[in-house]
This record gives C-alpha cells, structure tokens and sequence, in this order.
C-alpha cells in the first residue's frame, strides 16, 4: 500500500465528521471506515447521486487529474 492510500484511509478515519458534513448529503454513504479511502467513499456517493455541491466539484477535480479516479477506487478497496 502505498503512502497516498495510507493518508486517504487515514483521512476517512479521523476526519469523517466534517466529510460527512461537507462532502455528501444527508442520506449519503458515510466516511469514517477505517480500510476505504476517501475516494472510494466519494465513489460510491457518485454511484448513489449522493454527494453535496462540493463533493460532485471535488470529483470533478480528482476526474480532470485522473479520469473515473473515485469510481476506480471502490474496486481497489
């Protein structure tokens, strides 16, 4: 596993509150499992049509760097 994955799951764990807050909306998928990765969580909130305004432009800038970056995810988690 690599560094970046390390600080993603990380991230998910201690950070889930203001995730949820901020990145989806209130029936969404919730951060806070400590083996997925932020990513993978956004993922499956596109999948859902789940995510708030400000997750679907996060994804939209994780997508412009890495085309499907979020739906991609879920299947390495």
């Amino acid at each position: 596993m690599n560094e970046g994955t390390k600080a993603s799951k990380f991230l998910n764990l201690t950070q889930s509150d203001i995730l949820n807050k901020i990145l989806i909306t209130e029936n969404g998928i919730q951060f806070g499992g400590n083996s997925e990765t932020v990513s993978s969580v956004i993922g499956k909130n596109v999948l859902n049509k789940t995510l708030s305004p400000v997750g679907t432009l996060l994804n939209i800038i994780l997508d412009f760097f890495d085309p499907n970056h979020s739906i991609n995810s879920i299947k390495k988690n």
